[in-house]
């Protein structure tokens, strides 16, 4: 399941993204650096709380009890907030820089502390082991190298202690097939305006997004930017072969926010690896 070598110099190219602002030239940036001040008010419409308690009904079911989390893939740190005020002891990870400064600066005002660091999920290096690990919000469709995703399966299960356990989301390729990345603004009213467009590459099992933003206020000039996110598909089967390969005992598999296997037609995937 790995890819030709041809591809690979192409998609790490594509692991980047160009952006494209009103003030000057293209140039190279890590993913979300630009959006990150408009993140939440992106994800507004999310029930955050929702799957939260989605995570609740799957320790049930396992009849699981955390008590340290990693979070891995972050972002702006309203899922590691959830858990730290549940009395969770919390670690946050991402890649990026400037989402975790907004996860900062949220989690100061709230008066919560969640230990952020900044580092690629495929050298996870934290002096600390985890009862529990989730990525969360599709995160790991990011990582379109299969070799980079072993790594990450490998170094999450360095980080996790005895009778612990993972948990994450991947969209599928029904989703990308379908075009869920195909939306605009739900109000032309609001300062945010965005539209997204959409291809998928049944070669490679590529999803590449064509992300156009402005954001607008009274007070300031308009603001322009274009960003290109990439994802992979993976399926089911992949995805138990990794994490078997990665050292993880048990790997179960559930349609979206659900208990019931994932289905022909299932647009979200969510797996609990667990160590025994």
């Amino acid at each position: 399941v790995y890819l030709a070598a041809n591809s690979l110099a192409r998609l790490e190219a594509l692991c980047y993204y160009y952006c494209v602002s009103t003030a000057g030239s293209p140039h190279k940036l890590l993913p979300f650096e630009l959006v990150a001040p408009y993140y939440d008010e992106l994800m507004e419409s999310v029930p955050y709380r929702f799957w939260m308690k989605y995570l609740q009904t799957v320790w049930d079911h396992y009849t699981h009890r955390p008590q340290s989390v990693l979070d891995l893939a972050c972002g702006t740190g309203t899922m590691s907030l959830l858990m730290a005020k549940q009395g969770l002891s919390v670690t946050g990870v991402d890649i990026s820089a400037a989402m975790l400064a907004e996860a900062r600066r949220k989690s100061a005002a709230a008066g919560i502390y969640v230990n952020y660091v900044e580092q690629d999920a495929s050298e996870l290096s934290v002096d600390a082991e985890f009862d529990t690990v989730v990525s969360l919000f599709d995160s790991l469709n990011n990582i379109v190298d299969p070799v980079k995703l072993a790594d990450c399966f490998a170094s999450v299960r360095r980080h996790m202690a005895p009778q612990s356990q993972f948990i994450f989301d991947l969209n599928t390729a029904y989703a990308f097939r379908q075009k869920m990345f195909d939306q605009k603004s739900v109000s032309s009213d609001g300062p945010l305006q965005y539209q997204w467009k959409s291809t998928f590459d049944e070669a490679d099992q590529l999803c590449t997004v064509l992300m156009h933003f402005q954001y607008k206020t009274s007070h300031a000039p308009v603001q322009e930017f274009e960003e290109v996110h990439v994802q992979r598909a993976y399926s089911v089967d992949e995805i138990k072969l990794l994490l078997d390969q990665a050292g993880f005992d048990i790997v179960d598999s559930y349609d979206a926010y659900s208990l019931k296997p994932p289905k022909r037609r299932s647009d979200r995937v969510f797996f609990v690896a667990r160590i025994n």
